[in-house]
């Protein structure tokens, strides 16, 4: 008799952990790298990094009541911030701010926004020019996507969209 109250409190567990889950099935890995003037920069002024993270997806017919201004079912209240070393490395994206009830909106894969800036601990302007990430969360999470940074001043490259 006393497995019976084990077993429905077990069940009970597992199904509240599910939805928690299910956010954590939005993750993914980036890696952040800097070049030579950024690294010293930040190593200079004691400055971090941040990425922010926001997922979006286009409207199925009959969702476009959910859509915003710009016609995009918004996944996320408010963007997932991950803080980096201002020497730049990995960091993961949780997906845990993703809203997993408004994927039944979506018409298509769910996508995601990544945007890389300075933590703004040494100043309230942001330093860095960096790649970003736009695209389909699938494309994102098959390996950890590099983006590099440079100093905004710094004559570079034109950044890149990924993947």
């Amino acid at each position: 008799m006393r497995l019976v109250p084990v077993t429905i409190a077990t069940t009970m567990l597992l199904a509240c952990s599910l939805p928690a889950m299910a956010q954590g099935d939005m993750g993914f890995d980036l890696e952040v790298t800097l070049s030579e003037k950024a690294a010293a920069k930040l190593a200079a002024e004691k400055e971090g990094i941040v990425a922010f993270a926001s997922y979006y997806g286009d409207p199925k017919r009959g969702a476009e009541k959910h859509a915003d201004e710009i016609g995009q079912i918004d996944l996320t209240q408010q963007d997932e911030e991950v803080e980096i070393s201002g020497s730049g490395g990995r960091a993961h994206i949780s997906g845990a701010k993703v809203d997993t009830k408004r994927l039944d909106w979506l018409a298509g894969p769910a996508k995601v926004n990544v945007n890389i800036a300075s933590a703004r601990k040494s100043s309230s302007d942001n330093l860095l020019d960096c790649d970003f990430i736009d695209g389909a969360l699938a494309d994102v999470r098959k390996a950890p996507i590099t983006l590099h940074c440079y100093l905004i001043e710094e004559e570079h490259p034109d950044t890149e969209m990924k993947p």
